[in-house]
């Protein structure tokens, strides 16, 4: 066993000198205090491993001193020696987390013996609570990751906090909204339903946002601080730390516990700001990712807008299959996921036709079979464009196949029926009800009636029967409405 910092308190000097002497040839480093007070303040300066105190003193005793140093959240082991008189005391220290007590009087191998068990239990403790604070990073990064939006990541953040930390209060502050369904603050558990207690902690987390430090609050300051209009309420054990979130800004996480639980600790802060580091390294790479996302969505938007800007007639076309997709996978009860990728598909199926020439999309006769074959390309092109967008490879396979026909006649592969994705049988069938009802350079639009009567005769042909069943119904409510 290596050297450890040893505190000994006791009122009586010569008892002192005897002890001192005996762990100071063991090894250890060796401090003294006559009463608690004195040895409180040692305490609180850090760097003790173990207390051997005395349990009557003056000032402060050794009952008042444990209170104090669980209260205080200091991590600490405790051997307390007493009379015969104060067993009863020495086990009701034991309840309040002491190591042991030595019954007075005592020989010094008995001093030797409870140190020696009381610093290698103490290096277990230590040694068990790393791999526990291991687990719990390993856990709080394997949540984070299988998150894919921050309303998601921020959830699963204060989840693993609560886990890991088993607050009774969580709160989070920003400088800017994180996004749709966040705001700039959000706060959990009935410490915070205070008016003043969140006005406070919002104070703190600006102040720690300019230091860009973490803090620990004993129950001491936070009654200091808040008492006068909480009462026993602000008798709370607090820490706070910051968080980045990428280009939603800054903020800061703080966690609280109330007098009835073990006060945080300097070590539970290191590991909560470790946390709070992990989470911001998250939230600033899926802001990053996110936005890189909206650049290159932009930019594939960009072209949708110059393919439809090649054809007079089809202004908004790719707009309003979005839409219809959007209706007709939520008639279909399809995930929001799944609604998505209707959404990003529809928007996007008619991409490849940057590729086609103006003479060819805007003639207003029929088409020569060269000519038919240069259309019939843009699926397979609009595949190849979108394939350089990495974020959008979900909807590639959408795109390639959205002009297959349900009998198998369909290109670019001539897939048929279920082997063809569902969405892009979705927006096969809304594509078709779109193009039908517009005004083209080949054809009047069609009514709502005419143009459903074409998708009821096409069924299981060219379009999904189920889908163009489902499609109607969805047309006919919305006329209802």
């Amino acid at each position: 066993m290596g050297a450890y910092s040893i505190l000994l308190v006791d009122d009586e000097p010569e008892l002192l000198e005897v002890c001192q002497e005996t762990l100071s040839d063991d090894g250890h480093r060796v401090r003294t205090a006559s009463n608690g007070l004195e040895a409180l303040a040692v305490l609180q300066g850090g760097g003790v491993d173990l207390v051997v105190s005395d349990l009557r003193m003056p000032r402060l005793d050794g009952l008042g001193l444990i209170r104090k140093v669980a209260e205080l959240g200091l991590e600490v082991e405790i051997i307390f020696l007493t009379g015969y008189g104060t067993v009863e005391n020495a086990v009701e220290c034991l309840k309040l987390g002491a190591a042991d007590y030595l019954l007075k009087p005592f020989d010094i191998d008995q001093l030797r013996a409870a140190v020696h068990k009381a610093l290698a239990e103490r290096e277990m403790k230590l040694e068990q609570k790393k791999i526990g604070n291991l687990v719990r990073m390993l856990n709080l990064s394997q949540a984070l990751t299988e998150r894919k939006d921050m309303r998601g990541l921020v959830r699963e953040f204060l989840d693993q906090v609560r886990k890991a930390f088993e607050p009774e209060g969580i709160a989070m502050f920003f400088s800017a909204d994180l996004g749709p369904g966040l705001s700039q603050s959000i706060q959990i558990g009935p410490f915070f339903k205070r008016a003043e207690s969140r006005a406070w902690f919002a104070e703190l987390s600006a102040s720690l946002l300019r230091q860009g430090r973490p803090k620990l609050l004993d129950p001491a300051t936070m009654s200091q601080a808040l008492g006068q209009n909480l009462g026993d309420m602000a008798r709370v054990s607090a820490m706070a730390a910051p968080v980045a979130a990428g280009l939603a800004g800054s903020g800061v996480v703080a966690a609280l516990r109330g007098p009835s639980r073990p006060a945080y600790t300097l070590t539970d802060l290191q590991l909560f700001t470790v946390f709070a580091s992990h989470a911001s390294s998250c939230f600033e790479s899926f802001s990053a990712c996110s936005r890189l996302q909206d650049m290159n969505e932009e930019i594939v938007t960009s072209f949708v807008n110059a393919v439809e800007a090649k054809d007079t007639y089809t202004g908004g076309h790719s707009a309003r299959v979005s839409a219809y997709a959007r209706r007709l996978g939520q008639a279909l009860s399809l995930t929001s996921a799944e609604i998505t990728l209707l959404d990003r598909a529809g928007t996007l199926h008619d991409i490849g036709k940057i590729g086609v020439p103006d003479q060819i999309l805007n003639k207003p006769s029929t088409l020569t079979e060269e000519e038919r074959l240069v259309i019939r390309r843009h699926p397979a092109m609009g595949r190849e464009i979108l394939a350089k967008v990495s974020s959008l490879a979900e909807i590639l396979p959408v795109i390639a196949s959205h002009h297959e026909r349900f009998d198998g006649s369909g290109y670019p592969s001539g897939l048929a029926g279920t082997d063809i994705p569902l969405a892009s049988r979705i927006i096969s069938v809304v594509d078709g009800y779109e193009a039908m009802t517009s005004t083209r350079s080949y054809h009047r639009a069609r009514s709502r009636e005419e143009a459903l009567a074409i998708l009821d005769a096409g069924a299981n042909a060219q379009w999904d029967s189920d889908l163009v069943r489902v499609w109607r119904r969805v047309c006919l409510e919305a006329e209802g409405d």
